[in-house]
């Protein structure tokens, strides 16, 4: 039978629409599929800063102000209010999400559970704990992916069967090529004058973003790049030890934190070379948005990170946790006009053959129409 544009009503299930590029991709999902279904959003702490882009358009957003601890009667919360919004999928986004996901469906056998690995909280192993946890979920029904193939075979390393796991890539709308008018826009928000070249990042201030290693490794550039700048756009928990770090590197003039930004994305064009020096990451939405406004990346060898910057092509990767390396491959970039230009040209291109949202949904909605 050929699903109706509303047969299936889609409850995603997250921690929080706070600020972070898995909230901004579940955002995107969610206003997205309401081409086809119907769509609430059920946050296990917080509704988050970014609720309201949902409410706004009239989607139910419910918090459910999780305590800390384990508590499996959230489980029961989820299945209740799957049971009130009529949901037949639900879509979990990250470990706790699933987990609770997992007993709710336990409750109401009938729903479908979709689980969407995003990231990593650090880049240690899996612990015991999980693992075993990981050999009785993992075998339960539902449809189970990662956002990269590293991020996949991590997945498989924590107890999930090998067979069950699948891989859908983070898409994003690929919006407009950056007009030279957008460019000074973005500088001039930024205060920044004249012909600086300017490195840049997006990234909640926390430590797998590993920050303090491109401040470090900017600090082995600017000595003798005097009209470089590094702008890092964002907070969190991070900031005060990263401005310390800017301070013991003498770089006050020359670096520059923004805070949070709800006009970010906007703000790329202001940049020349777009850097990632996280320890891990899935597939990293600010990474592709870099890519979508042309700019060169240069980037952490770990996670997704190598799936989405073709190496020499799109950008350069750099070992994680070596400020030197990274200040290596940064250093004549800042030199190279010509290559800058290419290598984000055919990031864009990149970006637009893989990992566009349309592909990303669509993925998507053919799990979620599957009966079992």
């Amino acid at each position: 039978m050929t699903l109706g544009l509303h047969d299936r009503r889609i409850l995603q299930v997250v921690l929080s629409l706070g600020v972070g590029g898995t909230e901004k991709l579940v955002i995107e999902l969610t206003r997205a599929l309401r081409e086809h279904a119907e769509v609430a959003v059920c946050c296990l702490d917080d509704a988050g800063a970014w609720a309201t882009q949902l409410t706004d358009l009239g989607i139910q957003v419910s918090a459910l102000d999780r305590r800390p601890g384990f508590h499996p009667s959230l489980g029961g919360k989820v299945a209740s209010l799957a049971r009130r919004f009529r949901a037949n999928v639900v879509h979990c986004h990250h470990y706790s999400p699933f987990v609770y996901g997992m007993l709710g469906k336990l409750r109401r056998p009938g729903l479908r559970l979709v689980y969407t690995e995003h990231g990593r909280l650090s880049d240690a192993p899996p612990s015991l704990k999980r693992r075993a946890a990981n050999l009785v979920l993992g075998r339960l029904p539902g449809s189970f992916f990662a956002v990269s193939h590293d991020l996949r075979l991590h997945m498989i390393q924590s107890g999930f069967p090998d067979h069950r796991v699948g891989v859908i890539h983070n898409g994003i709308a690929l919006g407009t090529r950056p007009t030279p008018e957008e460019r000074v826009a973005a500088r001039r928000q930024l205060r920044l004058e004249g012909e600086e070249i300017v490195v840049g990042t997006i990234a909640r201030l926390d430590p797998v973003k590993d920050l303090g290693t491109l401040v470090r490794a900017f600090r082995e550039i600017a000595g003798s790049n005097p009209m470089t700048r590094l702008v890092i756009i964002g907070d969190g928990p991070e900031r005060g030890r990263l401005e310390q770090v800017v301070g013991e590197c003498d770089l006050h003039s020359s670096v520059t934190f923004t805070g949070h930004r709800n006009d970010a994305r906007a703000l790329l064009p202001a940049l020349d070379i777009y850097a990632n020096s996280s320890v891990t990451e899935g597939i990293s939405v600010t990474i592709l948005e870099a890519m979508a406004a042309c700019l060169p990346v240069v980037a952490s060898r770990v996670g997704g990170n190598a799936e989405v910057v073709a190496e020499g092509q799109t950008g350069l990767l750099t070992p994680a946790r070596d400020p030197r390396s990274l200040a290596a491959t940064l250093h004549p970039l800042l030199r190279d006009d010509r290559r800058r230009v290419s290598l984000g040209a055919a990031g864009r291109k990149r970006v637009e053959s893989s990992f566009s949202l349309e592909t990303m949904v669509a993925r998507y909605w053919d799990c979620y129409k599957r009966r079992s």
